[in-house]
């Protein structure tokens, strides 16, 4: 193993395994560590041979980024400690507080200039049935998947996809042989949740991908029938017209994507109470269109039987339609309480792009798996959560610090 550095993030030597270890096979071969600050939370970044990550730990909650060093489009200087990746996507990633930031900056700027050569030499070497595969293994079927026809990709765009993805997934390709040994003995859950965690396609990347493979005007008119129709999963509507002052994309960096500044389960923690939050990256369902990642928790358990925490679950997709908005669809089961087993509780968000911003919508439903005496009681109290969840979270973002709307915030 490569050597160690020290930045501001204390000393690194008893847990380099466990970092090493939390990227896998993702880094390519690890070359060297070093401590430092992102997002005002301490952690450690990692340079590979074909990638580059950054791990913290802040209040036992891990977070982590992995960055092609081929999607990357520059690494400079910044201040006299701290530096910016800057990615193709126009991405900017700051990291802060190096001792040696010369150094780091030098070591970044060499393994990413041979990851490059290295990758050149390889040409192209993904065929279209090892891209089919790579989408089977990142897929979660058992989410509930509202997409666009899919049909078949006409050839060009298969081959500037091919391009795009090989990208992606350069580093999980050259590691294959060892991520199939270590499927060996999984069952098929543990092989869904493995390819979820192991997944590192990024969303941004995947919304371009996304719009090269479609007409505009069939997105268009994909989300123009999506806001129209009556979906039987969500037969309820419980918000509707919330204004909030952002456009699509500002507000997805801001508080869904993987790398948010203000993520949900920081909502999840402060607002909600809930503990233990586990959460997978963003990956592709398998349509590629929709993108899914899975919640593991603790939640507040407000039934007079049962834990005072039930341990809950929450499945998520996302689908981005274009510049016109976006649809984020959740499934919600919790276990050890009471007929907790008899339904899964399902709710969609609507967030519609207007020249005033985004208007939000809220909708969902109960789905019952088994006979129940009690299904009135149950669809009142879970259509009553749903509701206070989501008016707690937009009184969230709207108490957020750099909040567009001073106005309404005031009010």
């Amino acid at each position: 193993i490569g050597s160690t550095n020290m930045g501001k993030g204390g000393s690194i030597s008893g847990n380099e395994e466990e970092i090493l270890e939390s990227f896998g096979p993702s880094l390519g071969t690890f070359h060297i560590l070093y401590s430092c600050v992102y997002l005002l939370g301490d952690g450690h970044l990692c340079i590979g041979s074909t990638s580059v990550g950054f791990r913290s730990t802040d209040f036992d909650n891990e977070r982590k980024i992995i960055i092609a060093f081929t999607d990357v489009s520059s690494i400079e200087d910044m201040n006299s400690s701290d530096l910016c990746i800057k990615t193709v996507l126009g991405e900017d990633f700051v990291f802060k507080g190096f001792k040696s930031r010369d150094d780091v900056l030098k070591r970044l700027n060499d393994v990413k200039e041979k990851a490059r050569l290295e990758l050149a030499d390889m040409g192209e070497i993904s065929s279209k049935q090892e891209l089919k595969m790579q989408r089977r293994r990142s897929s979660f079927p058992n989410i509930p998947v509202h997409a666009l026809p899919t049909g078949d990709i006409p050839s060009d765009d298969i081959e500037d996809g091919l391009i795009a993805l090989r990208n992606m997934t350069a580093a999980i390709e050259q590691q294959k042989e060892t991520y199939e040994a270590e499927l060996e003995g999984m069952d098929e859950k543990e092989q869904i949740e493995d390819a979820l965690k192991r997944s590192r396609t990024k969303s941004m990347a995947f919304f371009s991908m996304t719009c090269k493979s479609r007409t505009p005007k069939d997105i268009e008119t994909a989300w123009a029938r999506l806001k129209c129709e009556n979906n039987k999963t969500y037969p309820h509507p419980i918000i509707d017209n919330v204004k909030l002052p952002y456009n699509i994309d500002d507000f997805y960096r801001n508080f869904w994507s993987n790398t948010a500044l203000y993520p949900r389960e920081a909502f999840m923690s402060e607002t909600q109470g809930d503990e233990e939050i586990k959460t997978t990256i963003w990956s592709d369902t398998g349509d590629c269109f929709t993108l899914g990642r899975v919640y593991n928790y603790l939640h507040p358990n407000n039934a007079p039987v049962g834990p005072p925490k039930a341990p809950s679950k929450t499945e998520q997709t996302l689908q981005k339609y274009g510049n016109h908005g976006i649809q984020i669809c959740s499934s919600t089961t919790v276990s050890d309480v009471p007929m907790a087993g008899t339904f899964v509780v399902e709710d969609r968000v609507l967030l519609d792009q207007t020249s005033e911003g985004l208007i939000m919508k809220v909708d969902m439903g109960v789905c019952f798996l088994k006979m129940c005496m009690f299904k009135t009681i149950i669809s009142t109290c879970a259509k009553s959560g749903t509701y206070q969840s989501w008016m707690d979270y937009i009184d969230y973002i709207k108490s957020r610090p750099d909040y567009p709307g001073e106005a309404e915030k005031a009010s």
